[in-house]
């Protein structure tokens, strides 16, 4: 079982969580404008993570140096699934970790409650989103 399943599953604090993870860590979320980077900061972004979904690891893969991990459960009441890609140093702490999640509504739901849970711990840039774009007219 991965070091990040039995830390999430033992309700691990930050530090406990960064004990994994290396210096120069990089975190790539889908309800970010931007990777977090660094130890500290990365840890702290999951353990707020943690706080505001419920849920349990299903699945785990590992080959080399990644690990891909299967997470289904709820935020808000509402079904959430994730996927998360692992990359290793050759010390085994965590180097990157990338994160997809479905579905979209859910996903809509995990960004606003991690949001009202970090918006005093991460930049605000973090959570910028820029405008959309409107579609190209086509010519007809």
């Amino acid at each position: 079982m991965h070091p990040l399943i039995q830390l999430r599953e033992a309700g691990a604090s930050a530090e406990e969580i960064g004990a994994i993870l290396a210096p120069e860590v990089v975190f790539k979320s889908p309800v970010l404008s931007r990777n977090i980077i660094g130890r500290d900061a990365v840890a702290r972004a999951m353990v707020g993570a943690i706080a505001v979904r419920d849920g349990s690891y299903i699945a785990e893969m590992s080959e080399g140096d990644v690990t891909l991990l299967v997470w289904r459960g709820t935020v808000d009441g509402q079904p959430l699934d994730s996927f998360e890609m692992l990359l290793h140093d050759d010390d085994g702490l965590v180097i990157e970790r990338s994160v997809a999640m479905r579905p979209f509504a859910s996903v809509l739901a995990f960004r606003q409650a991690f949001y009202e849970r970090m918006k005093d711990v991460l930049d605000p840039g973090y959570f910028a989103l820029p405008l959309a774009q409107a579609p190209a007219q086509r010519a007809g």
